[in-house]
């Protein structure tokens, strides 16, 4: 370019060059692109305020702006048991400033509805941050006290006993047809529309049992209205010492746990998917952080990006044999 102007007989004076300069810098810039992140970042959480999916994520949101130099906020899309909020993520783009954190349905809705617009492969995973184990619970002056007690009574009175599931297709609904095929037992499930409507179900009698997220129900342990016969984390709470695991009474298929993963839109480039892996891991050593969520009812998990990636697929690969098993097929 520059020979053939000069044959031009032309050549450059100080204006020409800069503006020369100017035009080719602004042909280069858009190809590298600005640092990221250079603007707000967006957690989109596909469920209501107060859910646990909104708690652990604005209870990350500062650390994480500190570490990345740019604000984050969080924003609940809210409808369709969490698709809503899952595919606008799906439908964002793929630049990193659309963050997505997401309990079980991200892999369950998949497999129990069809035509919702998305798939667990649309995303990459940057971290399962945290669980909140699940509690068998039953109302105070209920006559069951173990798990063992309520099996037995099942097993004697098939169909008898009403167990309440937040929706169809829900976390809720799959950990009751794992739990019937680990104990070959007949207990009829109740739609609530919700884990707290499935709490209140319980709390007034109008269903015998269920398995709920310690968070839902942790003022009702403490205070007395609502026992628990059972928990689903390998470990025993420390906040509940005295509640059983489901391994510890027989069943030690029955391990399922409400977690929390955030992620991506999946073609994230590489480099974005590993800032933000960095950045999660360092904010979940965070001890302030860590109080909190434990503080909020549930367990730090921090699994990085890679083991996220694992823990999924086997969660795909277990769900989809319950689905099978428990013959719930996509609506």
């Amino acid at each position: 370019m520059w020979k053939a102007y000069r044959r031009r007989g032309k050549s450059f004076g100080p204006g020409a060059l800069g503006t020369f300069l100017t035009v080719l810098l602004s042909c280069v810039a858009p190809v590298h692109g600005a640092e990221y992140p250079a603007k707000t970042i967006q957690i989109i959480n596909p469920f209501p305020a107060g859910a646990s999916t909104d708690i652990i994520a604005r209870i990350l949101t500062d650390k994480l702006a500190s570490l990345l130099g740019q604000p984050v906020v969080v924003i609940n899309k809210t409808g369709a048991g969490g698709a809503l909020g899952i595919k606008a993520v799906k439908d964002a783009p793929a630049d990193g400033y659309t963050v997505m954190v997401a309990p079980p349905p991200l892999v369950l809705i998949p497999i129990a509805r069809k035509g919702i617009g998305f798939s667990l492969g649309d995303f990459t995973p940057i971290n399962l941050a945290g669980s909140s184990p699940y509690v068998m619970v039953v109302k105070k002056d209920a006559p069951w006290k173990s798990l063992e007690e309520i099996v037995a009574d099942a097993k004697k009175n098939p169909g008898k006993l009403i167990w309440a599931i937040p929706l169809t297709g829900s976390a809720g609904h799959f950990t009751y047809e794992l739990f019937k095929m680990a104990t070959g037992t007949d207990i009829t499930n109740v739609p609530m529309g919700g884990e707290t409507p499935v709490a209140t179900a319980i709390l007034g009698g109008h269903a015998n049992t269920t398995f709920i997220s310690l968070g839902t129900v942790q003022s009702h342990l403490e205070a007395g209205t609502l026992r628990a016969l059972a928990v689903t984390h390998p470990k025993r709470l420390k906040e509940f010492p005295e509640i059983p695991t489901t391994a510890e009474t027989g069943y030690p298929t029955v391990n399922t746990i409400p977690w929390f993963v955030f992620a991506v839109h999946a073609k994230t480039s590489r480099a974005i998917v590993n800032r933000l892996d960095q950045v999660f891991k360092e904010a979940l050593k965070d001890k302030e952080i860590i109080a909190k969520i434990e503080k909020a009812g549930m367990i730090v998990e921090n699994l990085g990006a890679e083991g996220t990636a694992k823990f999924l697929a086997e969660e795909h690969r277990k769900w989809s044999e319950v689905a099978r098993v428990g013959k719930i097929t996509p609506q």
